[in-house]
C-alpha cells in the first residue's frame, strides 16, 4: 500500500482502491445480509467520518460522548484542517482504505465520477426519500451533484445566491451622492471615492472598486455586461463560454478605462481573497461589488473598531447597458457527501440517520452551544458559552448542515441580522443560473486549467494596459484554437441530453 501514497493518481491506484471495495463488499455482504436482524439490543457501530475543519478540531469530551449515545454510535471523527483537506482526500482515496463517509470537497471533478462509476460509493436514489431533513435540501443541489442521472453524493447545502454589493454608505453621504444603479453610476461613483476624498482625512488615500487576483469580486458585474454565469444561453438556444462573449470584452473596457484612473487597487493581480476583505474593512476602498453577505456582519464589527463612524449597506447589483442585472448562482453546496459502498445495510441506515438529524434546529441548536450546564449556562434567556465549548470543538462536532438561505452573523445586531434576511430575500430573485454546472466533458478535463489560465493572464493584460482592448478578438480566435472549440461543441452536446 506505501507504494501508492507516492502515486496518487495511478492507474494502479484505480484498480487497487476499486478491488478492495469489491472485496470488501463481498465479504461484508456475507456476514451482514441485507434485511437480516438479531435480537437483543442494536449492535453499536463504530463509524468514521472524514470531513474538512475550520477552526478548532473536536474533541472527545462530553458533546463527544452526547453523540455517541444519542445514536448509539462509536464515532471516530477525522476533522482535516481545510487548507490540507484536497491533499488528505487524495492520499485517502490512492490507500483504498476509505472511511466510512467522507466529505468530497472538489466539484465538479472526474475523479468522483471515475470511482462513483467503478463502485466505491453507495448510489442513494432508493433511500434518500426516506430522510425528510435531507430531503429539504434544493432539488437543484442534488441534481447538481448527480453523476449520469444517478445520486451518490448528499451535498452540504449552501444558499444559490450567495453574493451581494457592498458600498460605504457615509462616503456616499460625504460627497453627496445617490446609489448608484448602473454600471454607468457605479464608474462615476467610483471615481468620486478615488478622487474626491470620501473619508474626508485630507489624504489621497482611497480607491473605488475592491478586486483580487484573477479578477475576483466582480461576479455581478460580469452579469450586468451579459455574460452570463460561465456558460450563456444565446438566441438560437446554444451555449457560450463566459469567457469569449462580447459582454466580456465590454467588461474588461470598463474596468481598463477606471484602472487607467485610479480607481481601482492597481496592486490587484496580486491581492488575495483575504487582502482584498483587509483592505475595504481598513477602509481603502468604498465598493464591493463580490461581498458576500454572510460577511456582512463580520465587516461591519471589524470595521467598526477601526472607524465607528463607519457605515456599510448592501445594495443592487449594477444595471447593464442592456437592462441586465443579476447575481449568478451557485452550485448550491459547500463540498459533499461520500459513502463507502462497503459498509453494511445497518451501518448504512445508521449514517443516514445521523446526517439526517445534523440536518435539523435541534442539532444546529448543539452545535451553537454545547451541553447546558457543561458548555454554556443562560444568562437572562441567553446561553453564554464558556470557554469549554471552544476547546472541546464543539462547533465542528456537527459536520453537516440544515438548510438556511437566510443566514445570519451569530450575536449581530438585530439591524444586522435583519439587513442580512433582506438581502438573502432580494437576491433571491435576481439568481443566474449556469446552465451547465455539473458538465464534465472530456476536453474540459484536458484543457480547461491551461484555457483559464491563458485567458485571466489576457484579461489582466487587458485591464492594466498592456495590451489594447481590441487584442479580445485575437483572444477569442486562439483560446477556440486551444481546445475551447472542442468544449463548446461538447458542452452543447451535453446540453440537449
Amino acid at each position: 500500500m506505501k507504494t501508492k501514497w507516492k502515486k496518487l493518481v495511478s492507474s494502479m491506484a484505480t484498480v487497487a482502491l476499486v478491488a478492495s471495495l469489491f472485496a470488501g463488499c463481498s465479504s461484508k455482504a456475507s456476514d451482514s445480509p441485507a434485511g437480516s436482524s438479531s435480537p437483543g439490543p442494536e449492535k453499536r457501530q463504530k463509524i468514521s467520518m472524514m470531513y474538512p475543519l475550520n477552526g478548532d478540531a473536536p474533541k472527545k469530551g462530553e458533546a463527544w460522548k452526547w453523540l455517541e449515545e444519542k445514536f448509539n454510535v462509536e464515532l471516530d471523527l477525522m476533522a482535516i484542517p481545510a487548507n490540507g483537506y484536497p491533499d488528505k482526500l487524495s492520499l485517502t482515496v490512492a490507500s483504498g482504505e476509505l472511511p466510512d463517509l467522507m466529505v468530497w470537497s472538489k466539484y465538479p471533478d472526474p475523479e468522483l465520477n471515475k470511482y462513483a462509476k467503478q463502485g466505491a460509493f453507495m448510489q442513494l436514489d432508493d433511500i434518500i426519500g426516506n430522510y425528510p431533513h435531507l430531503m429539504e435540501t434544493p432539488q437543484q443541489a442534488f441534481d447538481n451533484v448527480k453523476i449520469d442521472k444517478k445520486l451518490y453524493s448528499i451535498p452540504r447545502t449552501r444558499p444559490l445566491q450567495t453574493n451581494a454589493v457592498m458600498i460605504r454608505k457615509d462616503w456616499l453621504d460625504n460627497l453627496g451622492l445617490p446609489i448608484p444603479k448602473t454600471v454607468e453610476e457605479f464608474a462615476q461613483t467610483a471615481l468620486k471615492f478615488t478622487t474626491d476624498d470620501p473619508d474626508k482625512n485630507g489624504k489621497a488615500d482611497t480607491f473605488g472598486i475592491s478586486v483580487g487576483e484573477s479578477l475576483t469580486f466582480l461576479d455581478q458585474l460580469w452579469v450586468a455586461f451579459d455574460t452570463g454565469n460561465g456558460w450563456l444561453k444565446t438566441a438560437d438556444g446554444t451555449l457560450m463560454s463566459e469567457d469569449v462573449t462580447p459582454g466580456r470584452k465590454q467588461a474588461l473596457g470598463w474596468l481598463a478605462d477606471l484602472y487607467k484612473q485610479g480607481a481601482l487597487d492597481k496592486d490587484f493581480p496580486v491581492l488575495t481573497y483575504t487582502q482584498v476583505n483587509d483592505k475595504f474593512v481598513a477602509g481603502k476602498s468604498g465598493i464591493m461589488i463580490g461581498g458576500g453577505v454572510s460577511n456582512y456582519g463580520a465587516f461591519i464589527a471589524d470595521m467598526k473598531k477601526i472607524n465607528p463612524k463607519a457605515e456599510i449597506i448592501m445594495i443592487d447589483p449594477p444595471t447593464g447597458p442592456n437592462g441586465t442585472k443579476g447575481t449568478p448562482q451557485s452550485a448550491g453546496l459547500y463540498g459533499h457527501w461520500v459513502i463507502n459502498s462497503k459498509v453494511s445495510k445497518e451501518k448504512l441506515n445508521k449514517i443516514m440517520e445521523i446526517l439526517d438529524w445534523q440536518a435539523t434546529d435541534e442539532a444546529l441548536d448543539f452545535k451553537r452551544k454545547g451541553i447546558e450546564g457543561v458548555h454554556h449556562k443562560v444568562e437572562d434567556g441567553k446561553p453564554v458559552v464558556n470557554d469549554l465549548y471552544k476547546s472541546d470543538g464543539v462547533i465542528n462536532l456537527i459536520a453537516h448542515n440544515k438548510f438556511n438561505p437566510y443566514f445570519t452573523t451569530p450575536g449581530a445586531a438585530p439591524e444586522v441580522a435583519q439587513a442580512q434576511i433582506d438581502q438573502w430575500h432580494n437576491i433571491e430573485k435576481l439568481g443566474v443560473p449556469n446552465p451547465a454546472i455539473a458538465a464534465l466533458t472530456p476536453t474540459m478535463q484536458d484543457k480547461s486549467a491551461d484555457l483559464r489560465k491563458y485567458s485571466l493572464e489576457t484579461f489582466i493584460k487587458i485591464v492594466i494596459g498592456d495590451q489594447p482592448l481590441d487584442s479580445f478578438d485575437q483572444y477569442v480566435q486562439n483560446w477556440m484554437s486551444k481546445g475551447g472549440d472542442k468544449i463548446t461543441a461538447e458542452v452543447n452536446e451535453w446540453y440537449k441530453q
